[in-house]
């Protein structure tokens, strides 16, 4: 059968016109909610996709979105080298692919090597436009800046003015993650962090952990080497003031490092969550595989990347005229946890 007679069938299902199919997928704001929701389900239910090929010709595009990693291979630390961080780039694409699916265009995955070479790819002939997953230093929002096609970039992005940007606040959740502890009764917290003086997002977590408390009290600020290693040492060299009472709960900079000192707490007999109080960040997904629920800050990173291809889709519409830099912030949430 052909497209477009699987397109009217949509259409008499949904009980709208064959027109207004064609508008769902090309310009989606012209279709109110509830029609725009039939005519998907309809799709769905009768297994039809839009020639996407064919709108990309009479476009005069090459009907692809690409979705672009830079390796970070000169940090001293990257989160994303950790196995355990895997999950998160699985979110950001599940999230990207809910969007681009119900569109006129193709997802395309490439990874570069560092950000110079950014400039040296022929952008306009492999993709319409681009998401940057996780831009993080000036240096890559400089090199983004010089691409021919319209680009947004994520997730520790605030701080980049001069582009397209859909970015978490890490500040505001590192006050939710000091305010959780707060709200539970603890009052003299140490916050666990990793060189807050080179990476942007610790130093804004633990800033923000401190507003929770203002005031009434000027945080300590640990530092130590990330993951579970980093973590037990760290929580190794506060046994003594947490069994004195000088310390009854800790902020840390991510789950990675929470692993470890949870294990070395249990080890020393301590119970997280009832001797001392605990909250990570980044909400991995341990809670589905070991037996206790960690209090975290959850990024919500499929939210945030729905957030940079639907930007880039309105970029798009608008024939690539961009006007000023459009921004959003996705408000990260908490998630609390039982006791370990």
């Amino acid at each position: 059968m052909s497209s477009k007679n699987t397109r009217d069938r949509v259409a008499s299902l949904a009980g709208v016109s064959s027109a207004t199919v064609s508008r769902v997928y090309n310009t989606p704001e012209k279709v109110s909610p509830a029609r725009r929701e039939a005519v998907l389900k309809a799709a769905r239910q009768l297994g039809y996709s839009p020639d996407k090929s064919a709108s990309a010709l009479r476009r005069k595009g090459t009907g692809q979105i690409s979705l672009v990693s830079i390796r970070k291979k000169d940090r001293p630390w990257y989160w994303g080298d950790f196995p355990g961080a895997k999950w998160f780039f699985t979110d950001v694409l599940q999230g990207i692919l809910d969007v681009v699916e119900d569109s006129m265009y193709r997802l395309n995955l490439k990874s570069l090597h560092s950000a110079e070479e950014i400039s040296s790819v022929s952008w306009e002939k492999e993709c319409d436009g681009i998401i940057f997953f996780d831009i993080d230093d000036p240096r890559e929002a400089e090199a983004v800046a010089s691409c021919s096609v319209p680009t947004v970039i994520g997730h520790h992005t605030m701080d980049y003015r001069g582009c397209n940007r859909c970015s978490t606040d890490n500040t505001a959740g590192g006050e939710l993650a000091g305010a959780y502890l707060k709200s539970e009764g603890y009052e003299k917290p140490v916050y666990i962090s990793y060189l807050p003086e080179l990476i942007l997002s610790s130093r804004q977590r633990y800033e923000g952990f401190q507003n929770a408390y203002g005031d009434s009290r000027e945080v300590p600020l640990l530092l130590s080497e990330p993951g579970k290693k980093g973590g037990y040492e760290a929580a190794e060299t506060l046994i003594d003031s947490i069994r004195k009472g000088e310390v009854d709960s800790l902020g840390i900079v991510n789950d990675m490092t929470a692993v470890g000192v949870i294990q070395c707490l249990l080890d020393r007999g301590i119970k997280p969550g009832r001797d001392v109080g605990l909250i990570g960040y980044d909400n991995m997904p341990f809670n589905y595989v070991l037996p206790f629920s960690l209090a975290s800050v959850d990024l919500r990173p499929a939210v945030l990347y729905r957030e940079c291809v639907s930007m880039l889709l309105e970029i798009l519409k608008s024939d690539g005229q961009e006007g000023d830099p459009r921004s959003r912030t996705i408000l990260p949430r908490l998630v609390e946890g039982d006791s370990v």
